[in-house]
């Protein structure tokens, strides 16, 4: 005589592999999400670190714009008088989780060669004669986003 099979042992077997199957659905499906996050995150940080970076050149444009000019072209002015570059660290913002965002500093004045000497220019009394000064101030911003170096430059043109 034939053993019986009861259909109930073949359903026990099918239930164990359809659970497998929808487990690994279901953790397929989490890391494509997961992946999915990330990405979207990193570009988020991106535009987030160009948005910060704009504006702190901005405002530096407006500090040269309007810095007294004798503080400008005095001894301790932000800007140093080219060649020198002052070069500095500074914080640009933060990202959501309180992660400072720091940048690179470099500023400096150039004078204007048709300046009088006293205002470290070439010029005479006849090539100069109401005793103008001119001067570029320049302010560069360094930055990094990733792996990658981005600068960011403004110049101004200060003329009394």
């Amino acid at each position: 005589m034939k053993p019986v099979r009861h259909p109930r042992n073949r359903q026990r077997g099918s239930a164990l592999i359809e659970i497998s199957l929808s487990y690994a659905t279901l953790v397929i499906v989490a890391l494509l999400s997961l992946k999915a996050s990330v990405n979207a995150t990193s570009g988020q940080t991106w535009t987030v670190k160009q948005s910060m970076s704009d504006a702190y050149i901005t405002r530096e444009t407006a500090l040269a714009s309007r810095i007294p000019y004798d503080v400008l072209t005095g001894a301790s002015s932000p800007w140093s008088n080219y060649p020198s570059v002052s070069t500095s660290t500074v914080t640009i913002g933060k990202l959501p989780g309180g992660q400072l965002v720091t940048a690179t500093l470099h500023r400096t004045r150039i004078p204007d060669a048709n300046n009088l000497s006293s205002a470290g220019g070439t010029g005479t009394a006849t090539s100069n004669p109401s005793g103008t000064e001119a001067w570029k101030v320049q302010s560069i911003l360094a930055y990094t986003v990733g792996d990658r170096q981005y600068v960011k430059s403004r110049t101004v043109l200060r003329i009394r």
